[in-house]
């Protein structure tokens, strides 16, 4: 005959012991996500450290779009459709050089010139599949009870949704729908250990400006503009490489695969 409080205690040991494996797991699985944001770190700073000039590009970016806008603001709806392309081109610049850094350590004037032309097709393409819906939702929402509310609360899923979407376009060959399902598959596996870097990150990056800002209040107009605008590059420049490193840690493997890399790398 079996006993109860035999069996109480049986399964009372089982609990535990359950227990104590999941935490063992949870606190592996803490660790090895900590080593790799640790790699993307140094990595990330190893990279912006070589290739510091680049931080200027988004101030160069922000100069020549003025510019732009300047010129084809008399030409209406043309002139919009000029500047969303010129923009465009300008993001495409932009990570063409994140690219290099991530992959070979540099990048220079050559690719800053050659990269407005070599992912602008896969951004116009992104932008035209997402903005047909959109400006369809914002229609039908402008006469909605708290359709503003409702649209906002869209774009915001859309962020978080799509959020590795630039890194995909040159860590990636894919393009279009399956660019956008991939994105969302990506961060439904990883939401965790992609978001909370990132979230940080912005938070240090928005505190590291507005000290920029308030240290040099009374310096000449053009000392200061030149000032935070390349600590605003510095921290973008050092934000989307470090992205980078941790997507191409994070992409394709998982949590047991990565577990097994860094006890492996450990364990030699």
């Amino acid at each position: 005959m079996i006993d109860p409080v035999h069996m109480d205690n049986k399964r009372s040991d089982e609990s535990a012991f359950q227990l104590i494996f999941c935490y063992k797991e949870f606190v592996k699985i803490v660790q090895v996500t900590l080593w790799i944001y640790a790699s993307a770190l140094q990595r990330a700073l190893e990279a912006v450290r070589k290739n510091w000039v680049v931080s200027f590009a988004p101030f160069v970016y922000s100069i020549g779009l003025s510019i732009i806008a300047s010129i084809v603001a008399p030409l209406g709806i043309v002139g919009g459709v000029l500047l969303a392309l010129a923009t465009q081109a300008c993001l495409s610049s932009g990570l063409y050089l994140i690219q290099n850094m991530v992959r070979s350590g540099k990048a220079n004037f050559d690719d800053f010139v050659k990269g407005f032309t070599v992912y602008i097709w896969e951004l116009v393409q992104i932008s035209f599949i997402l903005w047909i819906p959109m400006r369809i939702l914002a229609l039908v929402l402008s006469s909605t009870p708290n359709g503003a509310l409702i649209y906002f609360l869209i774009q915001i899923a859309l962020y978080v949704l799509l959020n590795p979407v630039p890194e995909f376009i040159y860590q990636s060959r894919l393009s279009g729908i399956e660019l956008l399902s991939a994105s969302y598959n990506f961060v439904v596996e990883n939401w965790i250990e992609w978001f909370v870097p990132n979230i940080l990150m912005t938070l240090i990056g928005y505190f590291i400006l507005n000290f920029l800002e308030l240290i040099t209040l009374g310096l000449p107009g053009f000392v200061q503009l030149f000032i935070v605008s390349f600590g605003f590059g510095l921290c973008l420049t050092y934000f989307m490489v470090f992205r980078g490193f941790l997507f191409a840690e994070l992409h394709g493997t998982s949590r047991r695969s990565r577990t097994f890399r860094y006890n492996s790398r450990h364990a030699a």
